[in-house]
């Protein structure tokens, strides 16, 4: 056969033919590849960190994911949809039937989430506020009808008068009502300050209690449908006050500092390496089959790579190499 008919056989087009036939052997010798052969972990390390560094090193990276971030925002602002109709269908649904399902975390983990510095001092200021704001409505009225008590008939009018035209005992009443307020005050702040690990606690033993799962689950549904329902243009609005180029030096200087450590490249292996640690010596067919995925992965990489090879062996070096290597066997 020469180097011709050859060529003219492998670029035959019809399914099922020589060029199928190629790309299903590659892929079934891939497939048969343990995990860590065929993504090893060193490789996908150093290609990890050469991409980083990349990125890291190029001085237009920055710029221009603000202007896809900008771009996005532009977007939105003009879109007067709600989330949930620019999202297919089928993801509501999907996020909200999740939700649904009872689960109570685990008391630990909520406090441990929950009860921080920072989340401890605003709810601290705002219970605070509540408590103090409650404590001058009523201070005032308790003060007086504390006063008026101590006057009978005659006496009792006088004062209500003096009271009301802001006389002396008017001026007896709001000192009164001032240091009882203070008293409050005090008391308000020493009362939080002990009543909120407790507030912590009960809220932690609310959300972790497994009997009240309908309730948490019902509460995660109705977040999620205050999220669908917020219009795009709000949350692009929301966008636009990200501070993106800022975020991005801290994250690009953050990334150099790391990847120049001594130990980055170790760090990456061993974190895919634990990735693999389950599966990474099995063939890549069973890790596949197991996920209900190979049928999947032959029909897709057979595809992929004939796309690949069809424009290769229609080209003219392909068909100088053919000939050049039949000619070598003829010799």
């Amino acid at each position: 056969m020469n180097s011709q008919v050859l060529l003219t056989r492998l670029q035959n087009a019809s399914p099922g033919g020589p060029l199928d036939r190629l790309a299903a052997l590659v892929v079934e010798h891939e497939l048969s590849q343990s995990l860590e052969t065929l993504l090893p972990p060193a490789l996908l390390a150093r290609a990890l960190k050469s991409a980083l560094e990349g990125w890291l090193a190029s001085p237009t990276a920055e710029g221009e994911l603000a202007s896809l971030v900008d771009d996005l925002q532009e977007r939105l602002a003009r879109d007067p949809r709600p989330l949930r109709e620019a999202l297919p269908r089928e993801l509501p649904r999907a996020l909200t039937e999740l939700a649904s399902h009872p689960y109570s975390p685990n008391r630990e983990l909520v406090l441990a989430v929950m009860d921080r510095p920072p989340v401890r001092e605003l709810a601290r200021g705002l219970l605070l506020n509540v408590l103090i704001e409650f404590s001058r409505k009523v201070s005032a009225p308790v003060t007086e009808n504390r006063i008026a008590k101590g006057f009978t008939g005659l006496a009792r009018f006088a004062a209500e008068q003096a009271r009301t035209s802001g006389g002396a005992l008017g001026g007896i009443a709001g000192a009164l009502s001032d240091e009882i307020e203070r008293q409050v005050e005090k008391r308000a702040k020493d009362f939080v300050d002990t009543a909120l690990s407790g507030l912590f606690q009960q809220t932690a033993d609310a959300l972790s209690d497994p009997s009240r799962a309908s309730e948490h689950a019902d509460m995660r549904v109705a977040f999620l449908d205050g999220v669908f329902g917020l219009p795009l243009a709000k949350l692009g609005r929301e966008l636009s006050q990200l501070e993106v180029p800022r975020g991005v030096a801290v994250v690009r200087k953050s990334l150099t500092q790391w990847l120049a450590s001594a130990d980055a490249l170790t760090r990456l292996e061993e974190g895919l390496r634990r990735v693999q640690e389950r599966d990474g010596k099995r063939p890549v067919r069973e890790v596949l089959q197991t996920l209900g995925l190979l049928d999947t992965f032959q029909r897709m990489g057979q595809e992929a790579l004939r796309e690949r090879l069809a424009p290769i062996v229609a080209s003219a070096p392909f068909a100088l190499w053919l000939e050049e290597l039949m000619r070598e066997q003829e010799g």
